[in-house]
């Protein structure tokens, strides 16, 4: 039995990416996997461990515990109820009793504002495992900051991933600082690069943030969307211009028809038509011949684009494509062979 914990520098870095992915790969090979997420905002509500559970894990392997609500006070470093405590350690022990392997996902080191949560580190300790550390890359990112937040882990830490590295910047973090962090005594586990269908949002997040009305293709809301484009005054012709993206979201006029089928004669995930018009039926014929959903909204086709800059806020990792593509990306860019000794013990 081994138990490997798993936490992050700050909140949405990519550890339940992580978590997800090596679970996945974990019950792939024929490995009983349990996982336990040990405390959260909203416990019976929390979409990380329905995810993992509908998702990544086998009908045999779906039964985990509850997290709980996190403690008052924890911020300014108080240790833990004893009876919480207790109550943590008698669900790993339950898991590891029924499991070969159980990843637990901690909570970050540091709050969205920069405060420092100790939990984490006081969690590790607590439930006798070994860390793996996952970072978000930032460009002021340094070989000192990334100790920092390996500091408090001693020697349980396993390692550190630097997770959506700016392509350009992939080289650099790859080999200087890599080999900086590993002059220090910190083994680096890799560079994952951006990559954009990581930051798509479903063509439902989409209506639910502009408030659209669905014309047709409800039924396709989980659909991705990884692009926007305009669909305005065109100087090129339709299909060039629609053509440069797939899995894209266009938002068009909705009395400028001719538009909306040059956008429909290229890859195109959904429609989205404003003013508050409905399609006119041929639009409605191709659009439901090719499988793209319809959405109408209120607001002029300005105005829909200034309120999709912030559309990416509710961009997820909970959807099958995504899990996919991270699997991807840690087979291509980490170190797995430094992390699967450990998960196969």
């Amino acid at each position: 039995m081994t138990v490997l914990y798993i936490t992050s520098d700050r909140p949405a870095s990519g550890k339940t990416a992580l978590t997800s992915a090596l679970a996945a790969q974990l019950s792939r090979s024929g490995k009983r996997v349990g996982y336990f997420k040990p405390f959260s905002p909203a416990p019976h509500e929390d979409p990380d461990p329905a995810f993992i559970s509908r998702s990544v894990l086998s009908s045999g392997d779906a039964e985990q515990p509850t997290p709980l609500t996190m403690p008052e006070g924890i911020r300014e470093g108080q240790p833990l109820p004893e009876d919480m405590s207790r109550e943590l350690r008698l669900s790993l022990d339950r898991l590891t009793s029924a499991k070969e392997v159980v990843l637990v996902e901690g909570p970050s080191l540091f709050t969205p504002q920069g405060d420092a949560l100790p939990l984490s580190a006081m969690l590790a300790d607590l439930l006798d495992t070994r860390a793996l550390l996952i970072m978000y890359y930032r460009p002021d990112l340094n070989a000192e900051r990334v100790l920092e937040a390996c500091e408090p882990f001693g020697q349980r830490l396993l390692g550190v991933l630097i997770n959506s590295v700016t392509r350009y910047r992939e080289r650099d973090v790859r080999l200087n600082l890599g080999h900086a962090i590993e002059a220090r005594g910190v083994k680096f586990l890799g560079a994952i690069p951006e990559d954009r269908l990581m930051l798509a949002v479903t063509v439902g997040q989409i209506a639910q943030h502009l408030d659209g009305q669905w014309v047709i293709g409800r039924e396709r809301s989980e659909e991705l969307v990884e692009n926007f484009l305009i669909g305005g005054n065109i100087m090129d012709w339709g299909i060039t211009y629609f053509g440069r993206m797939e899995n894209k979201a266009v938002i068009i006029r909705g009395d400028r028809p001719d538009i909306q089928l040059a956008a429909l004669s290229t890859p195109t995930t959904c429609l989205v038509l404003t003013g508050g018009h409905q399609p006119i039926q041929y639009v409605y014929y191709q659009a439901e011949q090719q499988g793209v959903p319809l959405l109408v909204v209120r607001t002029d086709t300005i105005s829909t684009a200034h309120a999709l800059d912030n559309v990416l806020k509710r961009s997820t990792f909970h959807h099958p494509r995504k899990l996919e593509r991270f699997q991807e990306l840690l087979r291509e860019h980490a170190d797995l062979a430094a992390i699967e000794p450990d998960l196969k013990n």
